[in-house]
């Protein structure tokens, strides 16, 4: 019999990924940049390759790009509702009245970076902000015009991206996040093996190494992760609750971040008022 991660356990692992900096766009930037290479890792997966050539105009192209956008919707969607679309853009929160995940990847990050790269004489690594890339693109780095591939430095950088969050425990938390829907054929082992074979399943095998060697440093630390598995499948996104933010914070925020945060209130009253009338 299939078991799946319990909703209430998934809250609680995302919304430790939960910035420790209320204010600024940092954790917005990371938790983007961290979907992205996640995605390009699982389209490698896919493809069993370890680059990718993203040239728009031919069909192996178009394939690779269709399938980093179908990686990155599984990734980031957490629900598709009649009132629209929830979706991850910031870890620890989940988010309502944006473009679609293909969108998003595709004119943030398929159109501005690695086009960019595509025209550049020197090695064009990514991201720029932090200095910790985890890829690298375009014709020098990578001997393709549209080419992507991994930086060097990726694991260690990988792990800067994780750093803000609130959590000790990031690389579980952050694969448990990853797995919430996942069917666990078998879970007498404990949470950290059925989590480890998915990932295993999903990513490449340089990936869930490491990813999986990260979480087993970290199950000392993990003292959350008790009856993590019921039987049904529930979407977690139906127990999330939204934390307000503090208003001691509001002063703080940038006049940019205020007008965004206003605009994402005033479109969830909207959504909240539409399904009352």
């Amino acid at each position: 019999m299939s078991n799946y991660l319990r909703p209430e356990f998934v809250c609680d692992c995302f919304e430790r990924l939960s910035s420790r900096n209320q204010t600024g766009k940092t954790h917005l930037e990371r938790t983007s940049v961290l979907m992205y290479f996640l995605s390009f890792d699982a389209a490698c997966k896919h493809f069993t390759v370890s680059s990718l050539d993203l040239n728009p105009d031919t069909f192996n192209g178009k394939n690779f790009r269709k399938q980093i956008e179908l990686e990155f919707t599984r990734l980031v969607l957490v629900a598709n509702t009649p009132e629209g679309l929830k979706q991850v853009i910031e870890l620890g929160k989940i988010t309502g009245g944006e473009k679609n995940p293909e969108k998003r990847i595709s004119s943030n990050f398929l159109t501005v970076p690695l086009k960019k790269a595509s025209g550049q004489i020197e090695s064009y690594f990514y991201p720029r902000r932090p200095a910790a890339p985890v890829l690298k693109m375009g014709p020098t780095a990578t001997g393709m015009k549209w080419g992507i591939s991994y930086h060097e430095d990726w694991m260690s950088n990988f792990l800067v991206l994780l750093a803000e969050t609130k959590s000790s425990t990031a690389a579980l938390d952050l694969a448990v996040f990853i797995c919430r829907d996942c069917s666990f054929e078998e879970t007498a082992g404990g949470l950290i093996p059925a989590l480890s074979k998915q990932l295993y399943k999903r990513f490449t095998a340089d990936m869930a190494n490491f990813w999986v060697s990260r979480i087993e440093k970290e199950k000392l630390l993990a003292r959350h992760i008790n009856t993590p598995f019921v039987d049904n499948h529930s979407p977690f996104a139906s127990c999330y609750k939204e934390k307000p933010a503090p208003a001691k914070c509001y002063d703080q925020m940038k006049k940019a971040d205020l007008i965004k945060r206003i605009l994402y209130l005033e479109c969830k009253l909207n959504a909240l008022e539409a399904t009352v009338k």
